[in-house]
């Protein structure tokens, strides 16, 4: 394997960023804005994904994997076509795309460090929804792929808490990083003079009763018989009971609600955080959303449960200013009863939304005080850290190298028989070397074609 570049004197490394979609949930934004962080660093870096992808990322090399029939997602991340040759760390997301980083590390990459993503407590996850046997078998799956890590991310402190108690079910536990997931410094909105109704928004699906819509609801609802002029807009929705679910939450709220339906495009969520003068997450249970750091990113007021990763984050002293994280938090436990939480909802925004100057400017004080220390760029630089701290993987013996490099060329051989004459003998080839790329390319991957990989 040839040697990694160095840029301004460090060793760059060669990331391999594993995805089963381009939008979608969180981990399929931190693997986007990370992607494009550890670019920014100098590090070289391949995204790859399953099926189409967005815009491109400056510096990263995003292969959007065109789908073969009968291959779900998660399989389409085991293809070797288009994999670059050389690899230094492997990111997967969870149990959706971590197997295939630690398989295609044991196949072709066998120095490389996988660093497995934490992005839910699977272990409860189902339990709270209900269904014990699933938040089972996904704990175990959870626990076998952190046991094959070199190290494991917890997005945010409850995620991180979640991986510490996984790894120590592993004999031998790999270290834990905990990962802030960082701000995006966006325009904030241009307020009007005269405003008589206030947008309180929150994003989650709207059939889904860990997300809190029913709270939020019960909330607006009290904010308006205490004369507060409110509407709540739930960004979320089922498009095929769009009807319903509007229906449900007015009928909780005694008022309209607005029920938008799931949307992947960021122009569509940028523009429904500019709308709002709060965001709301009243999730009974969740790690780290990241719609708290999107609003923040844009000056937006929010509030957070205490109960989930980002309350507990923003009322950390020893993270953020008190006067700043404070009053953005909600105390909660999150088996409450719905209505009896919209009552202390309620509690909580009537202040913020009945003195908005003061608000507001809390809200881009916060903005100005993360963007010192917790941007993508930080988060990046910590993981980066925790990499170069992390413990090299064994070096193999001869016998296990040519078994992996032999098992490299062997699943595409067919393929190249016509002209291995004119190349050296398959054992000789570098551990990771496959054929070139077969699927759809993005622009910028043409411009980091040859950079060492």
């Amino acid at each position: 394997m040839t040697q990694p570049p160095h840029v301004n004197g460090q060793e760059s490394l060669r990331v391999l960023v594993l995805g089963t979609a381009w939008t979608g949930n969180g981990g399929h934004t931190v693997n986007r804005e990370l992607s494009l962080g550890l670019a920014e660093l100098g590090h070289q870096v391949t995204l790859r994904v399953s099926g189409p992808s967005g815009d491109t990322l400056p510096g990263v090399e995003v292969q959007a994997l065109d789908p073969i029939p009968g291959i779900d997602a998660r399989g389409q991340l085991l293809r070797t076509d288009g994999l670059p040759r050389n690899v230094d760390v492997l990111l997967g997301a969870g149990r959706f795309s971590s197997g295939a980083a630690g398989y295609l590390r044991d196949q072709f990459y066998p120095t490389a460090k996988v660093v497995h993503f934490v992005h839910a407590a699977v272990d409860e996850l189902d339990r709270w929804r209900g269904d014990p046997d699933q938040a089972n078998e996904h704990a175990r799956t959870e626990r076998d792929l952190i046991s094959r890590a070199d190290l494991v991310v917890g997005v945010g402190p409850l995620l991180a808490d979640e991986a510490r108690r996984l790894a120590r079910m592993s004999e031998n536990p790999p270290p834990v990083h905990e990962l802030i997931a960082g701000i995006k410094l966006k325009e904030p909105p241009h307020y009007y003079e005269g405003q008589r109704r206030l947008n309180v928004l929150l994003f989650g699906r709207a059939d889904d009763p860990l997300k809190g819509a029913d709270t939020a609801a019960y909330a607006v609802g009290e904010l308006q018989r205490r004369g507060v002029d409110v509407q709540l807009v739930v960004r979320g929705g089922n498009p095929k009971a769009l009807r319903e679910q509007e229906e449900s939450l007015s009928a909780l709220a005694a008022m309209p609600v607005k029920v938008r339906p799931f949307t992947g495009d960021q122009r569509e969520l940028d523009s429904d955080i500019r709308s709002a003068d709060l965001v709301v997450i009243p999730s009974r249970q969740d790690g780290f959303p990241l719609t708290a750091m999107e609003a923040a990113g844009s000056g937006i007021p929010v509030l957070a449960g205490s109960n989930i990763g980002t309350g507990m984050f923003l009322s950390d002293p020893n993270r953020v200013t008190p006067n700043l994280g404070l009053p953005s938090v909600v105390p909660m436990k999150g088996n409450e009863p719905a209505r009896e939480l919209g009552r202390v909802w309620a509690d909580h925004a009537e202040p913020l939304l009945r003195d908005l100057p003061g608000t507001r400017q809390r809200a881009m004080d916060l903005r100005a005080f993360m963007a010192e220390r917790y941007t993508w760029a930080h988060a990046s630089e910590g993981l980066v850290r925790e990499l170069a701290s992390a413990p090299t993987r064994s070096p193999q013996s001869a016998d296990e190298r040519v078994a992996v490099r032999t098992r490299a060329v062997s699943s595409t051989a067919a393929r190249r028989k016509s002209s291995t004459s004119q190349q050296s003998p398959a054992a000789s080839q570098p551990p990771g070397r496959v054929p070139p790329h077969t699927t759809s390319q993005q622009p910028s991957q043409a411009r980091n074609r040859g950079r060492g990989r």
